[in-house]
């Protein structure tokens, strides 16, 4: 229902006035609703007869209650009370063509008026109302004066020469003080809802005019145009007031005042919770900021002669033109440089580049943000006052605690990070004796010296490799190391019953030296050995992956976390309680001599983890790695993986108990079901298989049956020399030789191949196998003669063939089965003696074996050489 003033005319009559009259158009823009108009009158407005259908109320007569519908009018020379007005705003709300609604006349006057939904009361100059209630859709226009005028959603166009006093603006109502037009003692309920310094211009109080004693609460908003002036008004927390013109003596108590690039504030008082924001262009002057309140003050702001109060803020860069007094003297912020500025209570000073500051005082809850190629001399920090730097600026002060700081040319000393603070290690530089008490230090490389300490919530984010090669200690409350990688020769200490949780992070140190509390890795890889202190804990979670040992503590392994023992270690591993449902591995990194390594727990309670051990079957002694459970019990369900560290074609049958994997000693227990084999363990000709003994310890032991691949194996050479003697034997000799030499015959062949039970292996019997061969083969005949009374034939042929047999084990079981793809080139000889026919032939040939044997385990590939040469009937055969 708003209007601008931008809009257009048209003259209409007005059958009232019974004159013409320059009305304004409903304008309207980007649908926002249009402006207010003044309407021009072609004639002034006198006592003139009324239409039939038009009421009045002459002069010294009283008319009580009445409702005004459909474009019914009342035009008031004397009194009216207690009327109720449906109708006036045929044209849009301001508008000069209305002509229905209550008109109240020079000398007119109204009282207790209800205005509802599209409803009118004119007001004219001379004319005047009191206790009106506008609801939503129904307007006020006065040029006259009004009193206490209720907006419950509606609205009052205040024009030139008018006067509003008193009234109260609620929920979406507006009032609207145009140039010369005077409005008293408002009271702005309404207007904020669309959030701090929105430009809605719908609701709450917009002034043209003159604003005075405005009283703005939660919600309200009083936008100040350019030509407009507020004078004496109080904002409240929770409502704002925005200016573009001219604030006089504005007092904030918990409200914002904003102003704007052309605006002007002066006499400002800021108490507890308010704020006065001077934006790039605005101005204010001679502000007086109390306990609690704040100056804000933008790049491009003006605030001259403040008084900055005990207690009060200053916000502001060195961009910004502040100049005033504080406790500490007189300060200033002029041309990019900041003198004597005192910062608490939510206080910040930006030190920009090429700007400086000097003689800044730093308190509680004070900032000062000295940026990459900024200066700041003389600072000094009080108890928790926060500074945020990087290692590109210059800074020298002095701490909280008196010592002494800088930070210049890529060198940070003795830096004191309070809550809030922060500061940037730039690569290539090097922060030496950092001190980090709740605040954040990042370091994108470059080097921590001295002593680095994190405490009561600190956090150290690593960006790139930095380098450490002293110490990081965390002496109080709880830190977080996270992100990049941090290595060096340095070492990390944890005191303090806190928390040091190191995320997503490479960290590779000397050692970890876990003294008290509790350590937490969470997705990160951790290579060094983490020496303790009983009573701690360490806890492995996401994908943590730790290369190192660790002497003593509580360990916790999430699922999805990796423990690497290395067999080199400076100590040996033992734990206290190990909360296991992660993996852990026994990991070699020497060459020569197999060294079993042990790890050693007190209580062990398996969550489905793993402990991967290596082990030596084809060593008599010596030949494992070992889980000792000391004194305690091991509990829940923990899977061996059995890694062959040897030679996998050599095993030797155990003896006594066999080879010992878990060994429980001083009383300790482990349930029954506390350890499972999560693999085959095979070596030469044997299965291996976990067992429990009575002492709680458990064993491996070779099982008394060959494993299944040992009669594959067996089977094998029978089965190439079966295949080799089939095809060499397939060519039948000639007789009567008689034709062409050269003559080529193509032959295919299949069969049965296998062997019966004769004792199985253990007897050294061919095991027993059922199964087929087949080949293609190709012959030529080289030379056919006849020489003294014999005929003579020689050749080539060559053969592909496969045969697949199924193998069982000595107890019928089967064992597997093996297949063999084989390619053949042989010769041969062929001797007739025409006479007598008596013959003979001789074979030499060779075939390259592709033989894989495969079990319900495991496959085994395994290539041969056979070499078969027949004389007569009689053969002889070696194989490679």
């Amino acid at each position: 229902m708003k209007r601008h003033l931008n809009t257009s005319y048209r003259l209409v009559w007005n059958h009232i006035t019974g004159t013409l009259v320059v009305a304004s158009e409903l304008a309207r823009s980007r649908g926002k609703r249009a402006g207010v108009a003044v309407a021009l009158s072609l004639a002034a407005v006198t006592s003139v007869p009324a239409l039939a259908a038009d009421k009045v109320v002459q002069a010294g007569e009283t008319v009580n209650d009445g409702t005004l519908t459909n474009h019914d009018n009342q035009i008031v020379l004397g009194t009216a009370n207690g009327m109720t007005i449906s109708t006036g705003l045929e044209y849009g709300p301001d508008n000069e063509a209305n002509t229905g609604g209550q008109w109240i006349q020079n000398g007119g006057i109204a009282n207790n008026t209800t205005v509802t939904g599209g409803g009118l009361q004119r007001v004219n100059a001379g004319g005047s109302v009191s206790d009106t209630v506008i609801s939503a859709g129904g307007g006020q226009s006065l040029q006259g004066q009004a009193v206490n005028t209720t907006l419950n959603g509606g609205e009052q166009w205040v024009h030139e020469g008018g006067i509003a006093t008193g009234t109260v603006i609620n929920e979406k109502g507006w009032q609207a003080i145009k140039s010369g037009a005077v409005a008293t003692d408002t009271v702005v309920n309404t207007g904020a809802e669309g959030g701090p310094d929105a430009e809605n211009g719908d609701t709450g109080q917009t002034v043209y005019g003159d604003a005075v004693r405005t009283t703005i609460n939660k919600n309200g908003r009083q936008i100040v145009a350019a030509e407009g002036t507020a004078n004496t008004t109080v904002v409240y927390a929770g409502g704002d007031q925005t200016v573009h013109g001219h604030a006089l003596d504005t007092t904030l108590n918990g409200g914002y005042q904003y102003v704007h690039n052309g605006g002007t504030a002066s006499g400002t008082v800021v108490n507890s919770d308010g704020w006065q924001i001077v934006k790039n262009g605005g101005v204010a002057g001679n502000t007086t900021v109390n306990q609690k309140g704040r100056l804000q003050v933008d790049a491009g702001g003006t605030a001259t002669n403040v008084t900055l109060k005990q207690g009060g803020a200053l916000v502001t860069s060195t961009a910004a033109t502040v100049t005033g007094i504080n406790r500490l003297g007189a300060f200033s912020v002029v041309e990019g440089k900041a003198d004597n500025v005192v910062l608490e209570n939510g206080g910040r000073l930006d030190v920009l580049t090429g700007h400086t500051a000097t003689n800044t005082r730093v308190d509680d809850g004070g900032t000062l943000d000295v940026r990459n190629g900024g200066t700041a001399t003389t600072v000094s920090m009080g108890n928790g006052g926060v500074l945020l730097a990087d290692s590109g600026a210059a800074v020298s002060g002095t701490r909280s605690d008196g010592k002494a700081f800088s930070i210049g040319g890529g060198q940070a000393d003795a830096l004191m990070l309070e809550k809030g603070s922060s500061f940037t290690l730039n690569a290539g530089d090097t922060a030496t004796d950092t001190t980090v008490n709740g605040g954040l230090f990042t370091a994108r490389g470059g080097t921590l010296a001295g002593t680095t300490t994190l405490n009561n919530g600190a956090i150290l984010t690593l960006s790139g490799k930095t380098v450490n090669n002293d110490t990081l200690t965390i002496r109080e409350g709880d830190a977080l190391l996270q992100g990049g990688s941090l290595t060096g020769n340095g070492s990390v200490e944890k005191s303090g019953s806190g928390t040091l949780t190191v995320s997503n992070t490479t960290l590779t140190q000397k050692a970890v030296n876990l003294n008290e509390g509790t350590l937490t890795l969470n997705d990160s890889t951790v290579t060094t050995d983490v020496i303790a202190q009983r009573g701690t804990a360490l806890k492995l979670t996401g994908s943590t992956v730790l290369n190192g040992a660790i002497d003593p503590t509580n360990v916790t392994l999430a699922s999805g976390a990796t423990w690497n023992i290395p067999d080199n270690a400076t100590v040996q591993s033992v734990v206290d309680d190990l909360s296991h449902a992660g993996q852990i591995h026994f990991t070699s990194t020497r060459t020569g001599k197999f060294v079993p390594a042990t790890l050693k727990v007190k209580n062990l309670n398996g969550q489905n983890g793993t402990i991967s051990l290596r082990v030596r079957p084809d060593m008599a002694q010596n030949n494992a790695d070992r889980l000792v459970i000391d004194g305690g019990r091991a509990t829940g369900k923990t899977i061996l993986n059995l890694v062959n560290a040897g030679n996998s074609a050599s095993g030797l049958a155990t003896s006594g108990k066999g080879i010992q994997v878990v060994e429980a000693i001083n009383g300790a227990t482990t349930e029954e079901g506390a350890f499972i084999q999560g693999n085959k363990l095979q070596a030469g000709a044997f299965n291996y298989s976990l067992n429990r003994d009575s002492d709680e310890s458990w064993y491996l032991r070779s099982e008394n049956a060959y494993r299944a691949e040992v009669p594959l194996y067996a089977s094998m050479l029978t089965q190439a020399m079966d295949y080799d003697r089939i095809l060499a034997g397939s060519r039948s000799h000639q007789t009567g030789v008689s034709g062409e030499n050269n003559s080529v015959r193509l032959s295919i062949q299949g069969g049965h191949l296998g062997h019966d039970n004769n004792g199985g292996i253990a007897r050294g019997a061919t095991p027993e196998s059922s199964g087929s061969y087949g080949f293609v083969r190709l012959e030529g005949d080289l030379l056919r003669t006849e020489v003294a009374g014999m005929s003579v034939t020689a050749g080539v042929y060559g053969a592909a063939g496969h045969s697949s047999v199924d193998v069982k084990d000595d107890d019928g079981s089967r064992a597997g089965t093996v297949r063999d793809d084989a390619g053949s080139l042989g010769g041969y000889l062929n001797l007739i003696h025409n006479a007598s026919g008596l013959w003979a032939d001789i074979v030499a040939q060779g075939t390259r074996h592709s033989m894989k044997a495969s079990s319900d385990n495991n496959d085994f590939p395994r290539p041969g050489l056979g070499l078969a040469g027949f004389a007569g009937n009689r053969s002889a055969l070696q194989y490679h």
